[in-house]
């Protein structure tokens, strides 16, 4: 079970001794230290994100700062509304968020930049993997890709004779009223409305095909995330579905019959950041705590315990781990997608989702 799994990881990694002064290759500038009980609150998911964080992030962090951390934990879109919604006195000092969700928070001018000088482990991290533009600069940097992941294709090798080998198979008639596909309000719902344009003729500048194309497909549930559809595909009412890959890793460990493909015309690539929020009191406190989600090691453990992919180019997973994680040639079989253009076209998408495509979906 991968209850079991995770705790046995984390066993192992303690096992190995660990600890501040194993990081001695790592990049850290002249931390922060905290006065009397100083806390930061960290915005980010529940689950396996935020476990990681308490178990292999937080002692670090402690160390480092003589700070301690506490959580607001949440979906993303309601922790960005809280955001919004409590600006003159932020709920929180940073926040968890794809990167679309960062460009949207500057544009709504509720994140800060960090600087560049706190955070020297970012010089280590891939081009590609800095898809933020916005707040980035020579001396700032609007946030850190702590992690990459990827969306892909699941279906049940026991029910579907025919591997699927492109998004185009999510059409295939077997999969009609057995699919479980990513809703509106998904983080990758933009990126499929490209995608699908693409695939009837279109493309981003000639978006219309996208949504006649997805008024075709017949998914049976709409899911934001993996639980959703997971006792639907134990049943056999769900045979195929458009999900993270490290959820489906998190899958087979608790023994779900499932497999995945990267499609031919390319997976989706999902850099996971971490964000300072604008009117913190904090920042070099959370630029310390920046600076470790891309510490190497850190990485390492947290590819290790969540199947997410490390960002930092010093990190060498070992076989039994990047096998399980967006990891090495895997990364460039996907497709980064601008996420100043997802996020410019959410709201307008969204709405012709909710009303041109998903009332097919009903019929």
């Amino acid at each position: 079970m991968a209850e079991i799994t995770r705790r046995d990881t984390l066993k192992k990694i303690g096992a190995t001794g660990l600890s501040l002064s194993a990081l001695a290759t790592s990049t850290f500038p002249k931390p922060a230290i905290a006065q009397g009980n100083t806390t930061i609150t960290v915005s980010t998911w529940g689950g396996v994100t935020e476990e990681g964080i308490r178990k292999l992030v937080q002692p670090k962090f402690e160390k480092l700062t003589k700070a301690s951390i506490l959580y607001d934990i949440g979906g993303q879109g309601a922790r960005y509304n809280k955001l919004l919604a409590q600006r003159a006195s932020p709920p929180a000092d940073v926040f968890f968020s794809t990167d679309e969700a960062v460009v949207s928070a500057y544009q709504q001018g509720i994140l800060v930049p960090a600087s560049r000088k706190n955070i020297p482990n970012a010089a280590n991290v891939a081009e590609r993997m800095m898809s933020v533009k916005i707040g980035t600069d020579n001396s700032t940097i609007s946030g850190v890709p702590y992690t990459i992941i990827a969306y892909l294709l699941a279906f049940n090798p026991k029910t579907v004779t025919t591997r699927p080998t492109s998004w185009a198979d999510m059409w295939r008639p077997e999969f009609a009223n057995k699919f479980a596909f990513a809703s509106p309000v998904h983080t990758q719902m933009p990126s499929f409305v490209i995608i699908a344009a693409e695939l009837a003729g279109g493309s981003i500048d000639n978006i219309d095909p996208g949504f006649k194309k997805l008024a075709e497909l017949r998914p049976s549930k709409l899911t934001v995330f993996w639980t959703d559809w997971a006792a639907l595909y134990k049943s056999g009412d769900v045979i195929a579905a458009t999900e993270f890959s490290y959820y489906l890793e998190t899958m087979k460990a608790q023994n779900y019959d499932i497999d995945y493909v990267n499609p031919s015309d390319k997976g989706i690539a999902v850099p996971e950041y971490a964000s300072i929020v604008k009117g913190t009191k904090k920042q070099e406190l959370s630029e310390v705590f920046l600076n470790l989600m891309l510490d190497p090691e850190v990485q390492t453990d947290f590819a290790r315990f969540t199947f997410q992919g490390p960002t930092n180019n010093l990190v060498h997973l070992p076989d039994d781990i990047a096998g399980k994680c967006t990891y090495g040639p895997i990364i460039d079989q996907l497709r980064f997608f601008d996420p100043q253009v997802l996020a410019t076209n959410r709201p307008l998408w969204t709405e012709r989702m909710n009303t041109q495509v998903v009332p097919h979906w009903r019929a």
